[in-house]
């Protein structure tokens, strides 16, 4: 029993990792095999509707078939005297998002691996289960022990073989505004891999910047800003030495019309890797006011 007085059968609570706005995870130990994992439980204030907990165990169901050493593994899920939680595993490490809390900025090799790392995982996620994360940000982001990269809390996302909508039945849309692409701010039906490939793009922004695209707006403020001719400054103005073709890749990620982006995870892991080979990249500078983030041709 936690110091809260959850109790769930076969684990034993050990610690709060942290606390969302939807749910808590416990550090635990499993009964049965002796190993620590990490037990999501949603928050019992939220089990109010079906579809409070239709998303938690959505989340739950798409990581469970995931196998992929860039994504959190969920080991089991389940429900006990009406809370809902499941066992994944636990990444011993820390977000990207403490990591921007304690240094401001990210290195531009770390964010290159970041890049890399994400779009291999939901590459995969797409390929296999046609499932859209929704909800990319620092904070879903962790690097463990050994440096790899992990995706975690998949709690929004979208898998076309259920066909399932974005927006909840009070027409809230789901996702963090700061990151959250276009395509979900006017709640297409049809998402793809390119709404990840914006969100990506406006955490590697943030993560190589210290600062989001659009700063000091409120939400609504910033959910404006993504759909209209806003965009912010070019990341070399605040990172000097950020590499040119880094930039440009950031300005086609973020383009706002999805059509203009990369089309999918492949001919983005594709840039990737010219940008590590010094070659040319295939992403061409967009048109003012077409992308989230401006990019100076003449530097």
């Amino acid at each position: 029993m936690s110091d809260d007085g959850v109790t769930l059968p076969g684990l034993k609570l050990l610690s709060v990792l942290g606390q969302g706005g939807t749910a808590t995870v416990y550090r635990a130990r499993q009964a049965s095999t002796g190993r620590e994992v990490a037990v999501k439980v949603l928050d019992a204030d939220f089990v109010r509707t079906e579809e409070d907990v239709g998303r938690f165990l959505n989340e739950a169901k798409a990581c469970a078939r995931f196998r992929h050493r860039n994504i959190v593994r969920v080991y089991d899920v389940g429900e006990t005297a009406g809370l809902y939680y499941f066992v994944m595993e636990l990444v011993e490490g820390y977000t990207f998002a403490h990591y921007l809390r304690r240094k401001g900025q990210v290195a531009v090799g770390d964010v290159m691996v970041i890049l890399e790392s994400v779009a291999a995982a939901l590459e995969y996620a797409w390929a296999k289960f046609r499932v859209v994360h929704c909800d990319l940000k620092p904070d879903n982001l962790m690097v463990d022990a050994d440096g790899t990269v992990k995706v975690m809390d998949l709690g929004v996302s979208r898998s076309l073989l259920t066909a399932a909508r974005g927006a909840d039945s009070n027409g809230e849309i789901m996702g963090t505004p700061a990151y959250m692409s276009p395509d979900q701010i006017y709640d297409l039906p049809d998402l793809d891999g390119r709404a990840d490939i914006y969100s990506l793009g406006a955490t590697a922004y943030h993560l190589l910047t210290g600062s989001v695209l659009f700063p000091g707006k409120t939400d609504q403020q910033v959910v404006d800003a993504h759909i209209g001719p806003n965009f912010a400054r070019d990341p070399r103005a605040l990172a000097p030495t950020l590499p040119r073709a880094l930039a440009l890749m950031l300005n086609r990620m973020l383009a706002k019309d999805r059509t203009l982006r990369y089309p999918n995870w492949e001919t983005l892991s594709a840039d990737i890797a010219r940008l590590y080979a010094g070659e040319p990249l295939l992403a061409t500078p967009l048109q003012p006011g077409e992308s989230s983030v401006a990019f100076n041709a003449e530097w």
